[in-house]
């Protein structure tokens, strides 16, 4: 629903677009979305890199999670490294905003790539060498989770300086296009390699891909953008004026309260629950793949389906329902005995979820939000993510390693309960996506 920076499985590694501003070299002639790619050449090598790098990260992340679990057996061990992980991500994010604003995004993109390439070739040559330990994996995760908290900020600031304001959208179209692909055909490719050569294969693959992506953001512009910037202590007033507009507007607690939610259930559900699901379903590494590119394919074809229908107005009762499906289906998930069945499980939600919250979530607070409080707003929203990613890792690996059936019923609790809880809120009901 709303795990969109990356976690243990690479899901929804990296995003790089939504700061609109003016950028040179318009053409008249650019029509369709896929013509960009002919007429603006940087933007063409950029996405080819990122796409690379979204791809082997989500490869990486099985080859990880069927390591550790291979290797150790432990849940516990799992959860460790992803809280290694996630918590250096969390707790520097906002540094790496401020840094974004002060350097070019594009050199903290190429530094974020190279450490994290150098990481992952040296855990990889460890793993071929039948060398490497726990404690380097937790070094691995404390290194790529710092990386990531540079690298979110300044990915998220590169799309304007490759492309003109009235092309962005479709450059955001394009880009979703490849997140999409790259989050399917990824954990496929990092199951098939983990099952061939090993671990290691996996990621030296990801290493490779990652010096790829650092080669190609050579390309990203690095003249300053024409927008205001500040050092971290603009940000953290910035974010608590948000957080005062939240205390004032019962909707963007309502959105809080489904973020919150969505974070509790999907970040422990994604990190830990699907890999011990597949472990207990298959002894292969391509289980895990499985389940993950199926729901990479839920939300590809969701995200379609709100392009070609378009949203409906009661967004509201949507999201309420669409929450309790979440919920029952999750908790339905640990009782499954075939991958293929589970893997149809969460196609079907993240069908769901992409057209009712992927689409239809950004419109809503962009209609209902005013504008000069957007940005803060939104760092608002992220606060939620950033938090409770290691709380809901951390509880749902305590659970899971005394039961697989209730640690997804567990993981169902957050999104029944915020869903059952909006049910009763006569202003959820009524929210439309288009803020009218």
């Amino acid at each position: 629903m709303v795990v969109t920076t990356g976690n243990g499985l690479g899901i929804r590694a990296s995003g790089w677009w939504l700061m609109p501003t003016l950028v040179s070299n318009y053409r008249s002639d650019v029509r369709s979305p896929l013509s960009l790619l002919r007429h603006y050449s940087k933007f063409r090598r950029v996405l080819f890199g990122e796409g690379l790098a979204m791809a082997g990260e989500a490869a990486f992340g099985i080859a990880l999670a069927w390591l550790i679990i291979q290797e150790t057996g432990s849940i516990i061990a799992l959860a460790g490294v992803l809280l290694a992980q996630a918590i250096p991500r969390g707790t520097l994010l906002l540094l790496g905003g401020a840094l974004t604003d002060r350097y070019s995004p594009g050199r903290v993109m190429f530094l974020c790539h190279v450490v994290r390439a150098a990481a992952m070739a040296m855990v990889a040559f460890l793993a071929f060498t039948s060398a490497v330990e726990l404690w380097h994996l937790y070094i691995l995760a404390a290194i790529t989770g710092t990386a990531s908290a540079f690298f979110a900020p300044a990915s998220e600031a590169v799309l304007p300086r490759l492309l003109p304001e009235n092309r962005l959208p479709q450059g955001n179209a394009i880009q979703g296009a490849v997140a999409q692909a790259s989050f399917i055909a990824g954990p496929m490719i990092g199951g098939l390699l983990t099952g061939w050569g090993g671990a290691g294969t996996a990621i030296a693959v990801n290493a490779v891909a990652l010096g790829i992506a650092a080669l190609t953001s050579l390309n990203i512009p690095r003249g300053p953008l024409e927008s205001e910037s500040g050092g971290a202590r603009q940000v953290i007033r910035e974010i608590g004026l948000g957080l005062q507009h939240a205390g004032r507007s019962h909707e963007v607690r309502i959105v809080l309260l489904i973020i919150s939610a969505a974070t509790l259930s999907y970040s422990g559900l994604f990190a830990i629950g699907l890999p011990m699901l597949a472990n207990s379903l298959s002894d292969s590494p391509l289980a895990l793949s499985i389940l993950v590119s199926g729901w990479g394919l839920g939300q590809l074809l969701g995200t379609l389906a709100a392009a070609v229908t378009g949203l409906p107005r009661r967004w509201g009762l949507l999201i309420i329902g669409m929450t309790l499906v979440e919920g029952i289906a999750f908790a339905s998930l640990g009782q499954t005995g075939e991958p293929w069945v589970a893997a149809a499980i969460l196609a079907t939600v993240g069908v769901g979820v992409a057209y009712s919250t992927d689409v239809a979530l950004p419109t809503f607070i962009q209609t209902r939000t005013p504008r000069h409080l957007l940005g803060r707003v939104s760092s608002v929203l992220a606060l939620p993510r950033v938090i409770l990613e290691p709380v809901s890792i951390a509880l749902l690996g305590l659970v899971l390693a005394g039961s697989l059936q209730w640690g997804f019923i567990a993981a169902a609790v957050p999104v029944l309960a915020a869903g059952l809880l909006l049910s009763f809120d006569q202003k959820a009901r009524g929210l439309t996506s288009d803020g009218t």
